[in-house]
């Protein structure tokens, strides 16, 4: 699949993704983050080239995703949600650290 055909699939709470519709995304609108565990071969069985995912639904299906880490596609983001504080991010760094030097580092924000 070329990137120029890809499609894009936005996945969450309906307050979050209802305003993605508009752009022409395919939109998946939630009752639960764990229904995402239920939708993820569909997103990426090779139709959506780029999957925009909210933070709780992501925290739901981020062994799904890394188990196809290794394929080009669909490419997975993570998009805050409507009243989300954040965090997945943050929580993703801290991972990649922990595994490039073997222990923890804590990431503290500086006073200002």
């Amino acid at each position: 699949m070329s990137m120029q055909t890809a499609k894009v699939a936005v996945v969450g709470d309906r307050s979050s993704v209802a305003g993605f519709r508009p752009l022409g995304f395919d939109v998946f609108a939630l009752g639960s983050p764990a229904e995402g565990r239920e939708l993820w071969p569909r997103l990426a069985g090779g139709e959506y080239g780029v999957v925009l995912v909210t933070e709780p639904v992501y925290e739901e299906i981020d062994d799904l995703v890394a188990e196809t880490a290794d394929q080009p596609l669909p490419a997975v983001t993570v998009i805050p949600g409507a009243g989300s504080t954040g965090g997945v991010g943050e929580k993703k760094l801290a991972r990649a650290i922990e595994k490039a030097l073997g222990t923890t580092v804590l990431i503290r924000e500086e006073d200002e």
